[in-house]
């Protein structure tokens, strides 16, 4: 399955309407202030070499306090105006201003096929644990406290649709519910930029799954997977 996606430079505008709505509008909920000061640090220090940014804010999750992280990483093809890969990550952790233990960690990857690979693997998948990102240790998480998830376990990594800053967002708004996000949720601002995003990215990914699945010739889950490129000798 070829990419889908849009160019990088078409890419990177939807994440930073997320970034822009979420400085600008859902910052007045107490939730994400706290993110609305991260996208105007994010502001200070960007730069043209990708698109990286990570946040958090704090939630009741299994009777306990807990913080969620959330964060995206995108970088360019040299050669090109495609996107080289793309990974997304959430996180809970036990535990707010002394966070103490990682419950679950999720991220959510777009890779090419490179001459580094190991082995094949779905060019959009879901997988679970995985090491921390830059952006999580930034924000005060250390290595140890996910050695207990076995980061280096690098399977199964399991197919999954593409993901944007704004559909991660809401994915968390609907699975760590408090009365903020389910106001933020309902509104017609954030409803209008994730319909944005699920035009951008979702359709034209259903669109190809589609055309795949109806094919007599090919089996579809088989094209979900992309090969190691040959190195050049």
């Amino acid at each position: 399955m070829e990419t889908i996606l849009p160019a990088y430079t078409d890419f990177i505008k939807l994440e930073e309407e997320t970034l822009l709505l979420l400085e600008n509008y859902l910052g007045q909920w107490a939730v994400l202030s706290r993110s609305a000061g991260f996208v105007k640090q994010w502001r200070s220090s960007k730069s043209g070499l990708g698109f990286c940014f990570g946040t958090y804010w704090d939630i009741d999750y299994s009777e306990k306090q807990c913080r969620i992280f959330l964060g995206a990483t995108v970088n360019k093809e040299i050669s090109d105006g495609n996107i080289a890969n793309a990974s997304y990550y959430m996180c809970v952790v036990e535990g707010t201003n002394e966070p103490h233990r990682i419950l679950r960690k999720f991220h959510f990857d777009y890779m090419t096929a490179c001459p580094d690979q190991r082995e094949r693997h779905p060019r959009f998948h879901l997988q679970y644990c995985g090491r921390l990102p830059p952006q999580m240790k930034n924000l005060g998480i250390k290595d140890d406290l996910i050695i207990p998830l076995l980061p280096k376990v690098d399977g199964p990594r399991i197919f999954f649709w593409p993901m944007t800053l704004g559909l991660l967002m809401n994915i968390a708004f609907h699975e760590f519910p408090c009365d903020d996000t389910e106001q933020i949720r309902k509104r017609g601002e954030w409803q209008n930029l994730v319909r944005e995003n699920e035009k951008m990215v979702l359709v034209p990914f259903y669109q190809r799954c589609a055309q795949l699945a109806g094919n007599r010739s090919v089996v579809f889950f088989n094209e979900a997977y992309v090969w190691p490129k040959a190195s050049k000798s």
